[in-house]
């Protein structure tokens, strides 16, 4: 015997029943908006690391040690790994904004975007104007200059104090993008 619903459908000739939102196949917003959420997620992970790990650790060290640490991390950085996470996720922050911006009647557009914008805020506008300048700096310093250790220690401070931002703003994103994920299955 089949379900109440099953069998209306049957009787009243709409042909087979409706399928249950598990039966349904996922859609390219809902794999879109799953890799935002975890690019974010990850990258926000990474900042996690450095403001959190990474940087307490440097910051033990002498100066002149702490600053030839940040420049190795600064030639690091910006290999495939990190530079392709940080850059296709900004790319597809982008994309997504779009889409949003195109579907503005949809529940979860205002959440896609406020979790885009984040992210992008994170990615591109702070890290380049902040981190990446700050870090062009300590590359600049040398290690065993007279003044070095006074000028280190205010571009750790600053360059901290951006990647603290960097951190929140990649974390609302990817919980931003598990919100509008999260919508997006209960109004289906």
């Amino acid at each position: 015997m089949g379900s109440p619903d099953r069998n209306a459908a049957i009787v009243n000739g709409r042909g087979s029943p409706p399928t249950r939102r598990a039966d349904r196949p996922r859609g390219v917003d809902h794999w879109l908006l799953a890799a935002a959420a975890v690019g974010t997620a990850v990258t926000g992970g990474v900042f996690f690391d450095f403001s959190f790990v990474v940087m307490p650790g440097v910051r033990e060290l002498p100066a002149a040690q702490g600053i030839e640490a940040m420049q190795a991390f600064d030639r690091t950085a910006v290999q495939p790994p990190l530079m392709l996470l940080m850059y296709a996720t900004a790319v597809l922050c982008a994309v997504l904004a779009v889409r949003a911006l195109m579907s503005w009647n949809r529940s979860t557009s205002p959440w896609i975007l406020a979790a885009a914008s984040a992210f992008l805020l994170a990615a591109v506008v702070i890290t380049g104007a902040a981190n990446v300048p700050i870090s062009a700096a300590v590359d600049a310093l040398d290690p065993t200059g007279a003044d070095t250790a006074a000028r280190w220690d205010e571009l750790f401070t600053e360059w901290i104090r951006w990647n603290h931002a960097r951190t929140l703003t990649s974390i609302a994103a990817a919980a931003g993008f598990l919100i509008a994920l999260r919508t997006r299955g209960s109004t289906r």
